[in-house]
C-alpha cells in the first residue's frame, strides 16, 4: 500500500473511545483530503461515521485504539481511478494495551532536522507510513534519548515524532503553529482550549532554539500518553519548580483524566 492510509489512535477507556468527536472531526478531514471528492452526496460524511463506529461497537475494557481507513488495490492496479464512494474504503482497528505512564515519568529529546513537508500538506492528516521517522530515529537518536525533536530549516522547534510541543517561558504557553510539519493534534487542541485558565498568556508562535533551551518548562502531549514532562533535550537538562509541577498536573488532569 506504500504507506496509503488515513488514521487516528485514540484511548479507550471502561468501553468508551476518548475525545471521538476531536479525532472523527480531524479523521474525516484527512479522509477527504486523501481519497476525496467523493460520489456520495453530502451525506458521505455520516456514511463514513457509521462504518467507523460500527467497526469499533464491541470494543470494550482500557487500550489504544489505533482506526485506519484506507483504499484497498483492485487487481494489480495500486492506485485509483477516477472518483470513488465511501463504502469502497477499507477500516481496520487494532488494539493494544494500555500503558499506565506514572506521572513522574519523563521523556528526553534528540534535536534533528526535519524533511520538509510541501506546503500543501494539510496539518489534519496523520498518514500511515513512519520511513522517514524510522530512518531519522537510526540516524540521530543516541543512548538514553527517547524521542526526537524535529527542528525546521530556519532553526524552530516542530514537533517530536509521536506528540506536539509546549514551551513555558514565565506565565506565557507557546506551541508551533499547525501546518504542514507540526500535526493539528486533538490533545494539542484540547491544551489550547483549557491553558487560559493555567497561563496569562496562550500562543501558537515558532520557537527558536535558543527560546527553547530559555524555557522554563517542556512538555509534550498525544491522545495516548496525555500531557509529559520533558526533562533533557540533547545535552541541556530541565528542572522544574514545585508551583509548576503541581500546575502541570492540575492542566493534565483537566486534558486528559
Amino acid at each position: 500500500m506504500y504507506g496509503e492510509s488515513v488514521f487516528t489512535t485514540m484511548r479507550i477507556l471502561g468501553g468508551i473511545i476518548q475525545d471521538w468527536e476531536l479525532h472523527f472531526d480531524r479523521l474525516h478531514k484527512g479522509v477527504e483530503f486523501v481519497y476525496g471528492p467523493f460520489l456520495d452526496t453530502d451525506d458521505w460524511v455520516a456514511l463514513l461515521r457509521r462504518k467507523l463506529e460500527g467497526q469499533m461497537i464491541e470494543l470494550n475494557g482500557d487500550g489504544i485504539v489505533r482506526l485506519s481507513v484506507f483504499l484497498a488495490p483492485r487487481g494489480r492496479m495500486p492506485l485509483r481511478m477516477g472518483l470513488i464512494s465511501v463504502t469502497d474504503l477499507r477500516t481496520q482497528v487494532d488494539v493494544s494495551p494500555l500503558s499506565k505512564h506514572r506521572p513522574e515519568d519523563r521523556m528526553a529529546l534528540r534535536t534533528c532536522p526535519s524533511s520538509p513537508r510541501p506546503p500543501w500538506w494539510p496539518s489534519c492528516l496523520k498518514a500511515g507510513s513512519y520511513l522517514e521517522t524510522i530512518l531519522a530515529q537510526k540516524l540521530f537518536l543516541q543512548k538514553g534519548d527517547d524521542d526526537l525533536l524535529f527542528i525546521s530549516s530556519k532553526n524552530t522547534v516542530l514537533e517530536t515524532s509521536i506528540a506536539n510541543v509546549f514551551l513555558v517561558h514565565g506565565n506565557r504557553l507557546s506551541t508551533a503553529p499547525a501546518g504542514p510539519n507540526v500535526l493539528g493534534g486533538v490533545m494539542r487542541r484540547k491544551v489550547l482550549n483549557a491553558a487560559g485558565a493555567f497561563f496569562s498568556t496562550v500562543v501558537e508562535a515558532e520557537s527558536t532554539l535558543e527560546e527553547l533551551h530559555l524555557a522554563d518548562a517542556v512538555f509534550g502531549a498525544n491522545s495516548v500518553r496525555g500531557l509529559f514532562l520533558v526533562d533533557r533535550i540533547d545535552d541541556h537538562a530541565i528542572t522544574y519548580t514545585k508551583d509548576f509541577l503541581e500546575l502541570f498536573v492540575r492542566l493534565r488532569e483537566r486534558v486528559a483524566p
